[in-house]
């Protein structure tokens, strides 16, 4: 027995014995209160009654005693009973307890057993992943599996812990960057939930890939994270684009078929039009598709193509109709329609394909075929009908008046009538029975010793029936065309400015007595004239007189050189000799071009004025310097450019230096156009500094070409060659942007933005020049007033109207202009005065000669004063000692430029040179 039920027992034992005693002294009171009211003696009634009521008292206290007792020991049962109770109750929630704390150890097995069968599965499918998976908080990368590594082809250290580069490089499918709008979408994505973005991602070997990026957010110990998946969709593009090319092919074939094609459900609905049925119903393919077709046709004919629709639905067979349709103009066309049905296997619809014809010209044509009859007798030109053996069937009117007037020779042979410079006329009849048209000339002898020419064509006849091997014989008379053409021949020839031959009868010439070298041995020699100078005649004296000049050199070459030499005009102001010193001494070519240039000096009489120009030729032999006429004449043209080169007004004789000279400049000229393409010229910067306080006040854009291989390339060896060439225009375009750009990025980190950039003749001449500097600025956000363009004084002077009208515009815009190189040109000084330039810019052959040559002196301290009276600001380029920064200064000159101050530099150097610059300044001060 427990403790507890112990208790219990002894509780239960005491409380009966104490009821018993109670009960039994009750009792014995009882018994003495009967004895004493029985027996009790006579006399004694005080004691008695004492005594009894003493008992009385007793008894109804033992009563009350027990009384108590009973109501104890019920209290004490039901005490035992309760807690008998309790220790009953509290044994069996030790069991249960018990029996929960083994469930509960049961369960957190399981769970610890499914928490890591969770981890090794999170595990596997982040790691096995065929998609690149990273977590992100922050917009910082904590996790990645290994196939972001692998897609990125970085390490995890590159990536973890920051925004990955290939986030930064990523852009779309138009080449825009798409960087932002990855950050977008991560800052987004929790109130998107789940964001999505393709992007092409480059990668850092080179190769890149299209990537799908999801976005969701997911969170983790209390913290919010971002999920991100990249997934390498560049096979699901290329296969989009294959489809695009695919579909575009489709449609394209669809819409170069000629007749008008749709598809229609069977309630007449339009799903497919090609672009000729769009057309003829003036709709949009937008505006047809979904609607029924047959209400763009008037209302009567639109409910009959829509019965026969419905009656080839029905029965299935395919019909073919003709309708007329009159157009908004009145006129009319008929249309010929060809339906059939198909049968879509996926779904089982049925869909009606029509072809629509404009069978107009096919019915007007059949008209103008019931025409010929009138027409073949009335026609003009001769027509004769021919059987395949060349016999004449029919002739019309005009070919028998054409020919002899008779209508006899009806049945002859067609080339015994015509007289055909041919050997065998039967080969030419088989080749037109086969359907091949042929054509050549015939003639007949006339009175009088003349001679009709007549073009004759021969064609097979279009008819459909046996008859259709016939042939058709054209005949026209050419004898006055003959005649004219003969005079046209002659024209071709010769230049009608100066009654020389023209390049084409030259070449043909040098043909001939290259030919006949083999013959003869005889060398040839060739001469390229071209005029120095000529263009100034032209615009200061006008084209009428610069075509007199141009006849009179002819003259005067002619004259000078004689009958023995073929003098040519090659158009402009070139001209060409051929010489063969098979009818000449030795030493007579140099001596007749002695005398060319000798009698040049002589002017020129061009009406009531007089023109003094030069020759510069170029002289090439056969064979020596080439053995075909296009050699020959580039060689020629090379010499020739070489005389100009040496000062004009001379004579060259063709080398292999000078070709060697032409193919360096072409080398160049191809390294050239690479170098721009791939963006190894840039611009350097050269300070200008206030000629009083020395500080600096700008800088000028000098373009600078720097190899892969660090080699610096002289700006001497190619601008040249790109001012010919015509690449200044793509050279400078490219140095007005990068001067632009940089101009924005000093004046953002508050360095002054004044560049000066120079401007080529080619530039200022290209009519698209103005809209690309707007552009430019439009692109770069740079400012017109950060600019001043350089234009030499040359430039101006090549057009002055077209200069005045594009400085205006650039002055407008707020662009500074400046005179470059002044001095040197051969500009008027009235002409200052009508430019708004704001800059003179003296060359640098005055600035270097100021301190020993008095005239330098003199033109510079001119050009200054000039330029003050003006309102003028005046630079001094190629200051390179102090005493010609102190002497321009003493003579007023606003700006000083060159090594003195600083030589080019790029970027990065001129801005440690200005922000040395200021410093000084301040230490000054």
């Amino acid at each position: 027995m427990s403790n507890s039920n112990k208790s219990t027992q002894t509780i239960e034992n005491n409380n009966s014995s104490d009821k018993t005693e109670s009960g039994e002294l009750v009792d014995r009171v009882d018994s003495i209160l009967k004895i004493i009211s029985e027996d009790a003696p006579e006399g004694d009634d005080y004691l008695i009654n004492e005594l009894a009521n003493s008992l009385e008292e007793m008894r109804e206290a033992l009563s009350e005693k027990e009384l108590q007792l009973t109501r104890m020991t019920e209290q004490s049962e039901t005490l035992a009973c309760a807690q008998a109770d309790a220790i009953v109750h509290s044994a069996e929630i030790i069991d249960e307890l018990e029996t929960t704390k083994q469930q509960l150890f049961v369960a957190r097995s399981v769970a610890e057993q499914a928490a890591q069968d969770t981890q090794r599965l999170a595990d596997t499918i982040f790691e096995r992943s065929h998609d690149g998976v990273l977590v992100f908080q922050n917009r910082k990368c904590t996790a990645c599996n290994d196939n972001a590594l692998k897609l990125f082809g970085c390490q995890r250290d590159d990536i973890i812990g920051a925004w990955p580069n290939s986030f930064e490089s990523a852009c779309f499918e138009n080449g825009s960057s798409a960087s932002s709008n990855l950050k977008e979408m991560y800052d987004a994505v929790t109130t998107q939930n789940v964001s999505s973005i393709e992007v092409l991602f480059q990668g850092t070997t080179g190769n890149s890939f299209w990537g799908e990026i999801t976005l969701n957010t997911f969170s983790m110990q209390n913290t919010e994270h971002v999920l991100v998946v990249v997934r390498d969709i560049t096979a699901r593009k290329q296969h989009e684009v294959e489809l695009r090319q695919h579909s575009n092919f489709v449609d394209n074939i669809i819409n170069a078929v000629p007749d008008q094609l749709s598809v229609k459900t069977t309630d007449h609905k339009v799903v497919l039009a090609n672009k000729a049925f769009c057309l003829a119903h003036g709709v949009t393919r937008e505006e047809i598709i979904g609607q029924d077709a047959n209400l763009l046709l008037p209302s009567n004919l639109g409910e009959r193509l829509g019965e026969i629709e419905d009656q080839l639905v029905s029965t299935g067979e395919s019909k073919t109709t003709e309708h007329q349709l009159f157009q908004l103009d009145g006129t009319h066309k008929i249309v010929s329609i060809n339906r059939s049905l198909f049968n879509e296997t996926t779904s089982g619809d049925q869909f009606i394909v029509a072809t629509s014809r404009d069978i107009t010209e096919d019915r007007l044509r059949e008209d103008r075929l019931r025409l010929l009859a009138s027409v073949f007798n009335g026609a003009s030109e001769g027509v004769a009908i021919l059987s395949p053996d060349g016999q004449v069937c029919e002739a019309n009117p005009a070919f028998l008046n054409m020919i002899t007037g008779d209508q006899n020779f009806v049945g002859k042979p067609f080339n015994e009538i015509l007289a055909f410079d041919l050997s065998e006329f039967e080969s030419v009849l088989q080749t037109v029975a086969m359907g091949n048209s042929w054509s050549g000339k015939a003639s007949v002898n006339g009175e009088n010793n003349s001679r009709f020419s007549f073009w004759v064509s021969l064609s097979p006849s279009l008819e459909t029936t046996e008859k259709s091997n016939r042939i058709i014989a054209l005949v026209s008379d050419i004898t006055e065309l003959e005649n004219t053409q003969a005079e046209l021949r002659y024209q071709a020839q010769f230049d009608t400015l100066t009654g020389l031959p023209n390049r084409r009868y030259f070449r043909e010439q040098l043909q001939c007595l290259i030919q006949d070298y083999n013959s003869t041995g005889n060398h040839v020699t060739i001469c390229f004239l071209d005029l120095d100078d000529f263009k100034h005649v032209n615009d200061s004296s006008g084209h009428a007189a610069g075509d007199r000049l141009l006849q009179s050199v002819g003259r005067r070459i002619k004259c000078i050189i004689g009958d023995d030499a073929f003098v040519a005009r090659f158009g402009g102001d070139e001209f060409a000799i051929i010489l063969s010193e098979g009818n000449n001494e030795p030493g007579y070519l140099q001596q007749k071009l002695n005398e060319l240039l000798i009698a040049f000096r002589e002017p020129f009489s061009i009406g009531n004025a007089d023109a003094v120009v030069g020759l510069s030729i170029g002289v090439t032999s056969y064979p020596e310097h080439g053995t075909d006429i296009g050699a020959l004449m580039c060689n020629a043209d090379i010499a020739m450019y070489a005389a100009k080169e040496d000062g004009k007004n001379r004579v060259r004789i063709f080398t292999s230096e000078m070709q060697d000279g032409v193919n360096t400049r072409h080398q160049v000229h191809t390294k050239l156009r690479k170098a721009l393409r791939e963006g190894e010229i840039r611009p350097y910067f050269q300070p200008k500094v206030c000629a009083i306080t020395k500080m600096p006040v700008g800088c000028e854009a000098l373009a600078r070409w720097q190899t892969q291989d660090g080699e610096f390339i002289s700006p001497a060896d190619f601008i040249p060659i790109a001012e010919q060439t015509g690449l200044i225009l793509e050279l400078g375009e490219q140095v007005l942007r990068q001067s632009a750009i940089q101009a924005y990025e000093w004046f953002a980190s508050g360095l002054l933005p004044t560049i000066a950039v120079n401007v080529s003749p080619h530039q200022l001449r290209h009519p698209d020049f103005i809209e690309q500097l707007i552009k430019i600025l439009e692109e770069t956000g740079a400012q017109a007033e950060w600019l001043e363009l350089e234009i030499t004084e040359n430039a101006m002077m090549d057009d002055v109207e077209h200069a005045i009208s594009v400085i205006d515009k650039l002055s407008s815009l707020g662009f500074r202009v400046a005179i470059d190189d002044f001095g040197t040109g051969y500009s008027s000084l009235s002409y200052l005065k009508t430019f708004p330039i704001n800059t003179l810019k003296i060359d640098i052959s005055f600035v270097r000669d100021i301190t020993h040559d008095s005239q330098s002196n003199a033109i510079v301290r001119s050009i200054i004063s000039l330029g003050k009276g003006l309102g003028l600001s005046i630079v001094a380029e190629g200051v390179e000692t102090l005493e010609q920064a102190e002497i321009l200064s003493e003579s007023g000159c606003t700006t000083l430029q060159g090594y003195y101050f600083g030589k080019p530099m790029d970027a990065r150097q001129y801005e440690e040179w200005f922000h040395l610059q200021k410093m000084s300044e301040v230490e000054m001060q």
